[in-house]
């Protein structure tokens, strides 16, 4: 009995100390566990008067099975952490010395093979996706979401220490080095060399950037001007919501070919 009260006294303040956390919060219930152990042993003890509860375990199991149940809350931690923020690790090949808008579509039936480079006993390795020369790639590859809606833990930047792109004459050099396919424009180019910028499209199942020298930037976005016309004219269609500013918004000409080539 008193094996089961301090289990579940454990247990409860694990996920309480779950909830407090800044990176662990959602996980706090765990804490569910031990509180339904703690019932558990109030009902026992107090409705059927039971003061011990009978096992055939010997003493070494025992205390195996108490260790299992201390270590449990830590493995159950490390183990969702891992697979809620893996690294969706892909490799993207464009032509030689391609510059331009770049559009992925996953999830597709009719398109790439799924192909797997730098695998390691067939683990941990990237999906390899190849553009053609429209910037465009349609691949069988689901992107998994890494999510667990029952926990309401999702990841949000898929991309983190796993997207490398690269030009397809050039592997050992990433175009940018580092980027992750977020709205965040990395360091500047060097001199003569191009730039990835990611658009307000990097969702599932689409990724779309922008490989292109710096001066070449508003070949492809906005500029501030188009944006504040077209943040007023999203708040004449919906003047209760909130409209947010957008970082880096495709221009209409860019919009049209992502319309035309079938991805939007």
């Amino acid at each position: 009995m008193k094996r089961l009260r301090n289990t579940g006294i454990y247990y409860l303040f694990f996920g309480v100390l779950l909830a407090l956390s800044f990176v662990f919060t959602n996980l706090w219930p765990i804490a569910i566990v031990g509180f339904l152990l703690l019932i558990l042993f109030f009902i026992l003890k107090y409705i059927f008067r039971k003061s011990v509860v009978q096992t055939s375990l010997n003493k070494r199991k025992l205390q195996l099975s108490d260790f299992f149940l201390i270590i449990f809350p830590f493995i159950y931690v490390i183990l969702i952490s891992w697979y809620v923020w893996r690294p969706y690790r892909q490799t993207i090949i464009l032509p030689n010395s391609y510059k331009g808008i770049v559009a992925i579509k996953y999830d597709e039936i009719k398109a790439q093979n799924e192909i797997w480079t730098n695998t390691f006993f067939g683990l941990c390795g990237s999906r390899l996706i190849k553009v053609n020369t429209s910037g465009v790639a349609r691949t069988s590859f689901k992107f998994h979401n890494n999510s667990i809606p029952i926990l309401g833990i999702k990841q949000l930047n898929y991309n983190r220490g796993g997207l490398k792109i690269y030009h397809e004459n050039n592997l050992d050099d990433e175009i940018v080095e580092g980027f992750d396919g977020t709205w965040f424009v990395g360091a500047s180019a060097k001199e003569g060399g191009k730039q990835i910028y990611s658009t307000n499209y990097s969702y599932y199942p689409l990724m779309i950037f922008v490989v292109a020298p710096p001066e070449n930037y508003f070949d492809y976005f906005m500029t501030e001007k188009e944006i504040e016309i077209w943040v007023a004219e999203e708040k004449k269609k919906h003047p209760n919501s909130y409209i947010e500013r957008p970082i880096t918004k495709l221009n209409a000409k860019n919009i049209e070919f992502l319309r035309r080539v079938g991805i939007l």
